[in-house]
Parts: structure tokens; C-alpha cells; sequence
């Protein structure tokens, strides 16, 4: 009886247990279905969170509701209405957990823990030991396959039913469907943004005034889409192999890098790769796992998306955020990706337009120095203008024009721009051809060098007077085979030198090179003429002269003029003799009037023999040399020749080294040809002269001897002419009066 009564109390209590739980489960129940209202009406994921986190509170055993976001476990809502908060306090607001293991230990809708289990996760036992829980019920919410929250729900009694579990569960399934529609909402509203930022990105450049607004805009519109993060727009550049920062937005300051190498950072391998790349844990030593090498303070979350034109690449547009792990999803990367080969589409154009307005304005100005060139013959003008020019439209730092001095062993600056160029001309700075400099290597090879970065180059000589320079060209100045000079371009940006605008500096070097041609040709013209002219004039002089004496010294005065103050002799031929003796001569310290040289010895003895013109470079090499003036060095001599008969030798000399050309020796041979013709015109002159005075001394002597009467005084007027014309002392006059005998001897 007593056993019968036992187990009536036993099924008496558990009926009493069931039908509290019942009435708990439904109230619960009635409670939730309420609140799921709430939940459905939520929009976005943070607003069913909230809401979802607002109806847990009130559950009736101890709850946290947490969201996945990457590797972490972020706590949206912890309560225990069961007791007071102090195991709840202990719980950390963020816990770090393996994402993977804890997605596949969630696999199923529900998942019971109890502290028996050995493969429950650390967290799980953690959580429990802060609630001093013997059960506990994790409930995952999954958003397209993909953990995003979960629900766990402890008790400190006995382990939950089915039944009273089964009212979370339909919550964490609503919640899953809401948080679904919310995520199908927000693509939905993501792509309508994205839609329309891809369709204003190429009305951007229209309605901007510059790049650098292109590139303000840009960000605007990726901010709107992805977020505020740091962006950077990078510029690949194939004929340099260099990248360039443009725009680079970090930290609420916007700034841009000067051309650098590609190198072996992440933006090198956008370009290598040309594919977009997503970083969004564990960066750094994923990046060395590709390759990169990663400098400055690494970023959490990176993603690169290469900007290719015609699958070429011609920069890359990069995100990254310095702080949170999986700042980026594939959606990001995606309309990352879709952007940038917009923006390279708009960059490309810009680059096009820029190219042919800057190679436009480039061809303008070699046209216009060309103009000036065939209008002027004044280079001095015609270098300013063009160093002017070069410095001003092609937007560079310095411009200057070397020409090469006449022994060809320095290039001289002639002209160059701003303060600097005015020091160095007033210097009078020059540099030795091929000397180890830029300039140098030009000159002495004739070839273009092009120097990217001075700081890195051995053959760049850093000017103290240009103390901003980091890119260099030197273009030789060329006519055929001569080497001119060199046109120096420097530019304080490094790799600033494209193709277009070296082709542009190479048409402008060869159009100043036919300008100092030209200028050239036309100074010896002039110099010719000048020459030719003073000939004229040294020929009209000496011809003019009375006398042979005066010919010759008006000849050597003026030649001495001619050559700018060499020493100039004439020496006449002795054909009896054989000698050559000094005329006339100026600019020898010594007295030379006593001079005489064999025909045959020494310079002007060998010209006289040969009858050719004789050039020595330097006459202490010339064994042939008769030392009359110390200080000579150098020695040119031409024969004067007459209708084949040598009349003597012209002669000019120098205290410099070859200080004669060909043209030296052109001018004094056809000066040669004209003082040997008036010589001999002087010559005959004083013979005509000498003939006439006698003929007329003869005529006067007779005139007054037929004046006289008589013998004695025609004997006497004769002895007395004849006193006066020979300069005798006396003159005695015999006469025989018998023919046939023979006169006495006289004294």
C-alpha cells in the first residue's frame, strides 16, 4: 500500500511539474510571439539586434545574445533574471574565437552544452563557469550560410525540454529571416548606390576642374559605398617602370608622393598580377607570403584593385583600413574592382588629353623657335628665348645651352634660366668634355642621357646653385658628325622625362643646333668679309705707297691689325745673294731689318725654296726653326711669287699654339699673290723712275751744252753736268786733235 501511495505522490508532483512548465512555456511563448513582431518590423541589422537583444532581457533563465563579426564574438545583450549581474559582469564585451571551429561545432539548428561534455569550446565552458550553469542551449543565426549571431540560453537546474527551447528557436529563426531580408534590403540599396556611383564617376571629370577634384570626388563616392577609409591612387608609368602617388587620403589629410621605382610592395604585385587582392587578416604575413614586403606600420584590412587599360596596367586604386581586421567583404572587393577599371577608363582619357594638349603646346613652341631661327641670326636673343621657352611650357626647374669652346675641351654655358643660370654665365662655368658629369657625358659621346633620379645616378655632379634637382636630360646639339654644344633640361621631380617630351627637346636641340650653325656660318662670312675687306685695304695701302718701302711696311701694319697683334715680317729674295732679307716687319722686340736667312735653311728659307705655304703647330717641335723671337710658338709663312719668280716671303708669328687655321693660310696666300704683284709693280716702278730721272738728267746736261758757243765753255758745261750727276769730286775732259795719234796718259 505504502509503494502504491508512493508512486501516486511521484506522478502527482511530475503532473504538478508539467503543468508548470506548461503555463511557463506558454507565457513565454505568448511573450515571444508578441515580441516577434518587433523583430519583423526591424529594419537593418543593427536595429533586429537591438530589438531581438530587448526581448531575451526579460527570458526567464540566464541569456546572451551575441554577433559574429569575423573572428570575433561581439555581445550585443547579456541578462539573468534569474539573479543579479555579477556573473554577467565577468564576461568580456568581445571575445576572440576560431570562426571556422565555431561555425562547424554550430552546425546544427540547436546545440545543448553541458559541462560533462569534453569537446565543448573554450568560451562555451568559460560562460558556463561564469553563471555557475549545469546546461546551456547555443541557438545559431545564419545569414546565407554564414554565421551572424547566436543565442545562448542557460539553466542552473535541469536541462531544457524541447518544448521550452522550441520558443528560442522560432525566434532565432525569425531573426535569421529578418536579418536575411535586411541583408537582401541593404544589397539591394548597396547596389542602387554602387549602380549609381559607377554611372557619375565618368560625369566626375566633366563637372571637376582638375585631377586632383577627380580625385576628391572619387573618394566621395567610394566613402559612400564602402566607408571612410584610407585611399591611395597610384600611377603606373611602363616607359619609367615607376609608380607615382597622386592622391593619397590617410587620416583626414590628403597628400601625393613623387615618382618612385616599382618595387615589391602590394601595389607591385596589382601591377604584376593585375588582379584585385583582398587582405583582411593576418596581413602582414600574408603579404610576405606573396612576396611583398611591407613597409611602415601594416595595415588590418587591405584590398587593391589594378586599373587596366586594354589589360595593360596603368595604376591601381587601394583601400585599407590601419585598426580593424575584415573591414572588407567580397561585395566591397567586387565594386572595388568594378571602379577602378572605371577610373582607369577616366584617367586614361585625361592622360590623353593632357598628352596631346601638352604635345601640342610642345610642337608650338619648336615651331616658334624654329620661326625665330630663320628670322634671326642674333643667337644671344635666340637662346634666351629658347631656354625661356623650354623652362616655361615644358613646366621644368632649369634649362641651359653649353657650346663647345673652339680647342673643343669645354662646354662653356652660353645662355640659361633664372637666378642660377645668371650666376654661372657671369662665372663663366663651364665643364670639361667627357668629364664625369651629365653634361660632360653629352659632350664628349654625342649621345642623349636621361637621368631619373639624381640621387641614385654616379654620373649626376650636383650643382650647389640647383640644389632641387632630381631628374636630368642632356640633348647634344648636333650638325652631322660636330658636336656643338648641349641642351641641359633639369626638373625637380624624379622620372620626369617621357618619351613626347624628349622627342619635343630632341626636335628643339637639333633646331639650335642649326642655329649655332648657322650663327657660326654667318660669323665667318662676316669674318671673311672682314678679312677680305682689311686685304682690300692692305693691298689699296701698299699699292698706294710711293715706294717699295712704304708698300711693304703699310702691308705689315695692316696685316699686324688683321691678326690682332701678331708679329708680321716681309723678306725679299737676293737671288745673287740667295738669301732672304727682312723689309719690314712689326711686333718683334728685337731688330729684325738685319735678318737674312739662307734659301732653304730655316721656316721661311724652306717655303722660299719650296715656293709653298708652310704651317708649324708649334715650332719648337720643328727642327727647322731659326729662333729670332723667344717667344713664338707657332708660325705660318707663304712665298711670294710673281710670274714664277720667287720674290720673298710672307711671314707671321704667334706666342700661342697653332694659332693659325686654314683660313689663316687661305687669307695670307691671297694676300701673298697681291704683295708680290705690287711688288714687282714697285719694283718696275723704281726702274721706270730711275729710267726717267736719268733720261731727264741726260736731257738737261745735253740742253745746256748746245747753249754754249763755243769749245772751251761746251767743255766746260760738260765737265761740270757731269761733276752734278755722278757726284765725282772733278772731271777732266781730253781731247786729240790728231786722230791718228794716241793720247798721253793722265792722271
Amino acid at each position: 500500500m505504502l509503494q502504491t501511495l508512493a508512486s501516486q505522490i511521484a506522478a502527482a508532483i511530475q503532473t504538478g511539474g508539467l503543468i508548470e512548465t506548461s503555463q511557463v512555456n506558454f507565457q513565454e511563448l505568448e511573450r515571444l510571439y508578441r515580441s516577434s513582431r518587433l523583430i519583423a518590423e526591424a529594419r537593418g541589422e543593427s536595429e533586429i539586434l537591438r530589438v531581438a537583444g530587448q526581448i531575451l532581457r526579460n527570458a526567464p533563465y540566464p541569456v546572451i545574445l551575441f554577433q559574429v563579426q569575423g573572428n570575433l564574438l561581439r555581445v550585443i545583450e547579456a541578462a539573468d533574471s534569474t539573479r543579479d549581474s555579477v556573473g554577467l559582469d565577468r564576461l568580456s564585451r568581445q571575445i576572440q574565437v576560431p570562426i571556422n571551429d565555431l561555425d562547424n561545432y554550430l552546425l546544427r539548428e540547436s546545440v545543448t552544452i553541458t559541462l560533462s561534455d569534453t569537446n565543448t569550446p573554450k568560451m562555451f565552458r568559460e560562460i558556463m563557469n561564469a553563471l555557475d550553469l549545469i546546461s546551456m542551449v547555443c541557438l545559431p543565426i545564419r545569414v546565407r550560410n554564414a554565421l551572424s549571431a547566436i543565442i545562448v540560453i542557460g539553466t542552473r537546474q535541469r536541462s531544457f525540454s524541447s518544448a521550452s527551447i522550441q520558443p528560442y528557436a522560432s525566434l532565432a529563426d525569425l531573426m535569421a529571416i529578418s536579418l536575411e531580408r535586411a541583408d537582401a534590403l541593404e544589397q539591394t540599396e548597396r547596389h542602387l548606390r554602387e549602380v549609381e556611383a559607377l554611372a557619375s564617376v565618368n560625369e566626375l571629370i566633366s563637372s571637376t576642374a582638375d585631377i586632383q577634384s577627380f580625385f576628391h570626388a572619387l573618394f566621395a563616392k567610394i566613402r559612400q559605398i564602402i566607408g571612410d577609409y584610407s585611399l591611395t591612387v597610384a600611377l603606373y608609368d611602363e616607359k619609367t617602370n615607376s609608380i607615382s602617388i597622386p592622391f593619397s587620403y590617410e587620416n583626414g589629410r590628403t597628400v601625393s608622393i613623387e615618382p618612385f621605382p616599382l618595387g615589391e610592395g602590394l601595389t607591385s604585385i596589382l601591377v604584376h598580377t593585375r588582379q584585385p587582392l583582398m587582405l583582411v587578416e593576418d596581413t602582414e604575413r600574408k603579404a610576405e607570403e606573396l612576396g611583398a614586403k611591407v613597409s611602415g606600420k601594416p595595415a588590418r584590412s587591405w584590398m587593391g584593385a589594378p586599373m587596366l587599360v586594354q589589360n595593360n596596367p596603368i595604376g591601381a586604386l587601394i583601400i585599407q583600413d590601419l585598426e580593424n581586421e575584415h573591414a572588407f567583404n567580397e561585395d566591397d572587393l567586387k565594386f572595388f574592382t568594378t571602379i577602378a577599371a572605371q577610373v582607369a577608363g577616366v584617367i586614361h582619357n585625361i592622360h590623353l588629353l593632357d598628352e596631346s594638349q601638352h604635345r601640342a603646346l610642345q610642337l608650338e613652341t619648336a615651331a616658334e623657335i624654329a620661326k625665330d631661327i630663320s628670322g634671326s641670326l642674333n643667337l644671344d636673343e635666340l637662346l634666351i628665348k629658347a631656354v625661356g621657352l623650354i623652362r616655361e611650357r615644358f613646366n621644368f626647374y632649369h634649362a641651359a645651352v653649353f657650346l663647345l669652346d673652339l680647342p673643343g675641351e669645354f662646354a662653356v654655358i652660353r645662355e640659361a634660366t633664372g637666378e642660377a643660370g645668371s650666376q654661372m654665365k657671369r662665372a663663366g662655368y663651364k665643364i670639361g668634355v667627357g668629364s664625369k658629369s651629365i653634361v660632360g657625358f653629352v659632350s664628349g659621346r654625342g649621345e642623349l642621357l636621361v637621368v631619373n633620379d639624381t640621387s641614385k645616378d654616379l654620373t649626376y655632379y650636383a650643382n650647389p646653385l640647383l640644389p632641387d634637382t632630381r631628374s636630368e636630360a642632356a640633348i647634344p646639339l648636333r650638325v652631322g658628325e660636330r658636336i656643338l654644344g648641349v641642351l641641359d633640361v633639369q626638373s625637380t621631380k624624379p622620372f620626369s622625362f617621357s618619351e613626347d617630351n624628349l622627342r619635343s627637346l630632341q626636335i628643339l636641340a637639333d633646331q639650335l643646333a642649326v642655329a649655332v650653325a648657322n650663327t657660326e656660318l654667318f660669323a665667318e662670312t662676316q669674318e671673311h668679309l672682314s678679312q677680305h675687306r682689311l686685304l682690300h685695304h692692305i693691298t689699296s695701302s701698299a699699292a698706294s705707297g710711293t715706294t717699295l718701302e712704304e708698300a711693304l711696311e703699310s702691308a705689315v701694319s695692316g696685316l699686324q691689325v688683321t691678326l690682332g697683334g701678331d708679329r708680321v715680317a716681309i723678306l725679299l729674295a737676293d737671288r745673287e745673294k740667295k738669301v732672304l732679307q727682312a723689309k719690314a716687319s712689326i711686333g718683334f722686340a728685337e731688330d729684325v731689318s738685319s735678318v737674312q736667312v739662307e734659301i732653304g735653311k730655316g721656316i721661311t728659307g724652306w717655303v722660299a725654296a719650296h715656293r709653298r705655304p708652310l704651317r708649324v703647330r708649334d715650332v719648337h717641335e720643328d727642327p727647322r726653326y731659326i729662333p729670332v723671337s723667344a717667344n713664338t710658338r707657332s708660325e705660318l709663312a707663304v712665298p711670294l711669287v710673281y710670274r714664277n719668280e720667287l720674290l720673298g716671303v710672307l711671314n707671321v708669328e704667334s706666342e700661342q699654339v697653332d694659332a693659325y687655321s686654314d683660313n689663316d693660310e687661305e687669307m695670307l696666300g691671297t694676300l701673298g699673290g697681291s704683295l708680290a704683284a705690287i711688288i714687282a709693280n714697285a719694283r718696275l716702278l723704281e726702274q721706270i723712275r730711275t729710267q726717267s730721272e736719268r733720261e731727264r738728267v741726260i736731257y738737261d746736261a745735253t740742253s745746256k751744252i748746245r747753249r754754249s758757243t763755243d769749245i772751251q765753255s761746251i767743255l766746260m758745261t760738260t765737265a761740270s753736268e757731269l761733276t752734278r750727276i755722278t757726284g765725282a769730286r772733278y772731271a777732266k775732259i781730253q781731247l786729240n786733235p790728231n786722230p791718228d795719234s794716241k793720247p798721253k796718259d793722265s792722271e
